[in-house]
């Protein structure tokens, strides 16, 4: 028995709704993911610099 054209119609709308909203989840996710990364990162870098020995005792 083939399924009505009404039944077809919900399931494609409901699937539609359904990867709509977790788009939009994953999306909201994202940003506050983004959020929380900028607010603990420090924006002072510090760099290591190795001092190398100078064996050239004429310059």
């Amino acid at each position: 028995m083939p399924k009505s054209r009404l039944k077809r119609f919900f399931t494609f709308l409901i699937r539609g709704l359904r990867t709509l909203m977790m788009a939009y989840m994953v999306g909201i996710a994202n940003i506050v993911n983004q959020e929380t990364k900028f607010m603990d990162d420090t924006n002072d870098k510090i760099e290591v610099v190795e001092k190398e020995a100078d064996d050239d005792p004429f310059k």
